[in-house]
């Protein structure tokens, strides 16, 4: 059975009980399903047609393992970072399946991105333009470039991850789009061949995205009056999934929708999925270190903390937890901190549970925006990474030592 199931009294991850990889491993750890990652990855891939791409948004979770299995069915990545693209070739990615997008792009990035020979630069200012530009000259090598648009579309998620709104630092507005479609006229090595937007994650209502392609069409209206060869659009990311009560996004239909609209067009589609195709592959395991019972309050002091898993601080975001072993405890409803030294070390509010002082818990749905926002606050140390595949399980990244955690210090 893939992903995370009940069975006997245990929480299982595929055919593991939780609790003997605990028992290997020891907590706090990430615990991932790469049955449930080629899974969700093939829920987009089979309703595409040829041409079109998967460009898996590397931040949602950066493991090279996990590039790796994805590299394996075919995967194109959408980075955000230099260091993101370095990953991306490491795990044996293709160049000509790689964007680069984001706003503060060094020059260092873009010289990279270039002599890579990425897909596309995915420009997102004048200012980055001319840079590219100035770059692509002193290299004396073309530069394959879309630009993203910022269509002004809320889209009713958190305002963190809101990233189409006019007042969004991404993007450019029509009046840019056509300034640099002009510039880029005049400039032979840099080559418009694709249209970018995202408007921001946890989506689950196509007409959003619909709605965001009426505007890549005006663009694509613009610069093929301006003479540039389209390829393709880029659509983004952002489908949703359930953490709570969410309606997931669905890859299928919002797919065949697109394909629909655009098909006259002789057009290919790049999307950019994460939390989609990671976000529910994985969980975060922790031991009860104390439980303390008051009058106001009951609190389940565990050895997980905001260090590890940030969402829930800056997000207010909710994981489901589940008890990993029945136990014979009494059930009560419990507030869930950890050990850093903040009130917002809170992991999650308000949620029954039949746990003592030991046990073992999972934080669900933690595969996307978990380990890649870890920290060492309060000088803790960062934790290992597991990758089970069906019986089989594989250690991707070891646990830190405190030796690790202060080498860059060490004889400065």
């Amino acid at each position: 059975m893939e992903g995370f199931n009940e069975k006997e009294g245990q929480l299982y991850v595929d055919d593991l009980p939780i609790s003997e990889i605990a028992d290997k491993y020891s907590t706090p750890a990430f615990i991932y399903s790469a049955s449930l990652i080629r899974n969700n990855y093939n829920k987009y891939a089979n309703a595409l047609t040829e041409g079109d791409l998967i460009c898996y948004a590397v931040k949602a979770n950066s493991n090279i393992h996990i590039l790796k299995e994805l590299v394996g069915l075919g995967s194109g990545f959408d980075v955000v970072s230099g260091n993101e693209l370095k990953r991306c070739i490491k795990a044996g990615a293709d160049p000509k399946k790689i964007v680069f997008s984001g706003v503060a792009k060094s020059a260092e990035d873009i010289e990279q991105a270039i002599n890579e020979g990425i897909l596309s630069i995915n420009i997102e200012s004048e200012d980055e333009f001319d840079r590219i530009v100035n770059i692509s000259k002193a290299l004396d090598k073309e530069v394959q470039c879309s630009i993203r648009i910022n269509p002004d579309i809320p889209t009713g998620s958190h305002k963190y991850i809101e990233t189409g709104l006019k007042t969004s630092k991404f993007g450019v507005d029509t009046e840019t789009l056509s300034i640099i479609s002009s510039k880029a006229k005049t400039t032979p090595l840099i080559k418009l061949s694709g249209i970018a937007c995202h408007i921001g994650s946890q989506i689950s209502d196509n007409s959003l995205i619909m709605k965001s392609l009426e505007h890549l069409l005006e663009a694509h209206k613009l610069l093929t009056n301006d003479w540039h060869e389209i390829n393709f659009l880029d659509i983004g990311g952002g489908l949703g999934i359930t953490y709570k009560e969410e309606d997931p996004g669905d890859p299928e239909s919002l797919i065949a929708e697109i394909s629909n609209e655009i098909r006259a067009l002789n057009l290919n589609i790049v999307l950019e999925p994460g939390r989609s195709i990671t976000g529910k592959a994985g969980v975060l395991i922790a031991k009860v270190e104390y439980l303390k019972l008051t009058e106001y309050k009951n609190f389940a002091i565990i050895d997980a903390g905001m260090n590890d898993l940030m969402r829930p601080a800056l997000y207010d975001a909710w994981h489901t937890v589940k008890e990993i072993q029945k136990s014979d405890s009494d059930k009560r409803i419990y507030e869930l901190v950890g050990p850093v030294c903040e009130s917002a070390d809170v992991l999650a509010k308000d949620r029954e549970l039949v746990i003592s002082q030991g046990d073992l818990i999972a934080f669900m749905d933690v595969g996307a925006y978990g380990s890649v926002m870890s920290s060492n606050y309060n000088s803790r140390l960062k934790v290992p990474e597991i990758m089970v595949d069906g019986s089989s399980l594989k250690l991707i990244k070891k646990r830190e030592s405190f030796e690790d955690s202060i080498a860059l210090e060490s004889d400065l």
